[in-house]
């Protein structure tokens, strides 16, 4: 099983190279090096000023990522959560899979007032390993290429009926009940759907 701590600091090293901030640096930064590589191929006089420029895009990028990442661990890092659930959105939304629970579990990740109040305090298991089976699930049926939705099919049942007791109980009770089976659930993760039917065609990850 994946450690949870393990997999918080893989996300957050995700973030630092493909988070929104991360990604509006780097094109900033490579848009000013044109410009200063055509500087230098005209006139020498705007070299100077476009170095000064390149600086200052670099300085900003770098505060604009710092910023970004500590937002994410703000709250006992509930805005990590928030960037990997919506990175699993979009990985199954391109199996071509519309989940209207990882909707609503995704809405509540974000806008419920009270979770975020909770996190403020502490840490939801529950909601961690919830993400964390998303992200993992999500992950091993992509890699299946077009036939990665019947995995997703296959596999989801016991991560959606989760998300579905997670939305009817108090949150205090979600860790109770919650938890253990989704412990349970990531330490034997499907590496295949049940039936075996891709074996022959895709062979052994």
């Amino acid at each position: 099983m994946l450690d949870s701590e393990v997999w918080l600091r893989q996300q957050l090293w995700q973030q630092l190279w493909r988070g929104p901030a991360a990604v509006s640096a780097y094109w900033s930064t490579a848009i000013q090096l044109v410009c200063l590589g055509l500087s230098a191929l005209g006139s020498r006089e705007l070299q100077g000023p476009n170095l000064w420029i390149l600086s200052i895009i670099i300085l900003l990028g770098i505060l604009l990522i710092l910023s970004d990442e500590i937002a994410s661990c703000r709250n006992h890092r509930l805005g990590l959560l928030r960037f990997s659930a919506s990175k699993s959105r979009d990985r199954i939304e391109k199996l071509g899979i519309q989940s209207k629970q990882v909707d609503r579990f995704l809405i509540a990740l974000c806008l419920d007032r009270e979770l975020e109040f909770r996190f403020r305090n502490a840490r939801l298991q529950s909601v961690v390993l919830l993400v964390l089976a998303l992200d993992l699930l999500s992950r091993i049926a992509s890699r299946y290429g077009r036939c990665g939705r019947k995995v997703f099919e296959a596999n989801q049942d016991p991560i959606l009926s989760a998300m579905q007791l997670f939305e009817c109980v108090p949150f205090p009770d979600a860790d109770k009940m919650l938890v253990e089976p989704l412990r349970a659930w990531l330490k034997n993760p499907p590496e295949f759907d049940p039936e075996g039917w891709a074996l022959p065609l895709f062979g052994r990850f």
